[in-house]
């Protein structure tokens, strides 16, 4: 830990920069030097102030979700973090579940294309023009900007922002010494705050962030949804894995709470493997999973939903499954969907 603390100081003057380069960048969009566009129809972004691991994906698919039940048309408009771009402006359209590839399309679009079904997913780095691409492609009411707090070539009508209730604003520095992309002042900028993560409604922490803004506040935690086969659609109960011999792995930013929700479910847990956020399996990562599994006894394979898109299960003699997760709000489910509700003349 002492060793961790004496790096982290040694990153301060690199933070420093980080944060008056940020902040100059902001400036320079707010002053319009950078130019920012506006889509024809509403957009609601829905972003973090910290690094990878909040759950804004699963607020994105809940909320697309909760829209489409309501009739409303809705796109999703996403950069694809970890893909490989041919072009900068380049849009890659996803439906349902598909045979591309990670490296195409990311990891992140590809899992809410599985899970949204017949809500299109544009990935760009250029999130207008995949606006216009959605557009042009079929009827759109409402758009959802994916990772769009820190994206502002692209106008918004409503800015949610996800902050997870166990790594909060960190020790309050920014990256790389911290956890914060940007300084906590600006959720001042925030129509919603949505702290996740969160077991119950924190009193303490809720004062901290009135500090920072005034938005509306909402409190939701992660669930279990059930379990699915690697190669399947159907969700099953997690019981179904009672007395199965698992072995997990993930490539995730926050693997922790990953692994804690993998403990809780009726199987044997022999070991957890991890690896980098967003990392692109191989055929040795299958091989040396295999020969982990066999070193402590494991018939299966767990991971997440994330990791399910980016693992070559058909090289794998071990079946592989799916912990699918979902948003429980504990306090403002309602107060959030009146709000981006409000955005569309139904």
């Amino acid at each position: 830990m002492g060793g961790h603390t004496r790096v982290s100081s040694l990153l301060i003057p690199v933070s420093i920069l980080y944060g008056m380069a940020a902040g100059l960048n902001r400036l320079l969009f707010r002053w319009g030097v950078r130019g920012s566009r506006d889509l024809p129809r509403p957009v609601v972004s829905v972003g973090n102030i910290t690094i990878g691991g909040a759950g804004k994906t699963p607020l994105v698919m809940w909320l697309a979700s909760g829209l489409r039940k309501r009739g409303i048309r809705v796109a999703v408009l996403t950069r694809g973090y970890g893909r490989k771009i041919s072009s900068p402006g380049e849009v890659v359209m996803l439906r349902g579940k598909m045979d591309t590839d990670p490296l195409v399309a990311g990891d992140e679009p590809l899992l809410m294309a599985e899970r949204l079904g017949d809500i299109p997913i544009f990935v760009s780095s250029r999130r207008y023009r995949a606006g216009v691409a959605a557009m042009r492609s079929g009827d759109v009411d409402l758009f959802i900007l994916d990772d769009g707090f820190q994206h502002f070539p692209l106008g918004r009508d409503l800015e949610i922002v996800a902050v997870d209730d166990r790594r909060r604003f960190g020790d309050g520095r920014l990256l790389p010494a911290g956890v914060l992309r940007e300084p906590a002042s600006r959720l001042a900028e925030a129509d919603i705050v949505v702290v996740t993560k969160a077991r119950t409604v924190d009193a303490a922490f809720e004062e901290e962030i009135r500090g920072h803004t005034a938005a509306a506040l909402c409190w939701a935690d992660f669930r279990p949804l059930g379990i699915r086969a690697w190669d399947g659609d159907g969700i099953m109960d997690p019981v179904e894995l009672e007395g199965t011999r698992i072995l997990t792995f993930s490539g995730i930013a926050d693997p922790e709470s990953f692994e804690s929700t993998a403990g809780k479910i009726p199987c044997d847990i022999r070991g957890n493997s991890r690896f980098r956020d967003h990392h692109p399996y191989g055929e040795a990562d299958v091989r040396a999973l295999l020969e982990m599994a066999g070193n402590v006894g494991a018939d299966a394979f767990l991971t997440t939903e994330k990791d399910a898109v980016r693992w070559p299960g058909r090289l794998s003699s071990l079946p592989c499954y799916v912990l699918v997760m979902e948003p429980v709000f504990l306090h403002g489910e309602k107060i959030l969907m009146e709000k981006v509700l409000s955005l569309v003349d139904t």
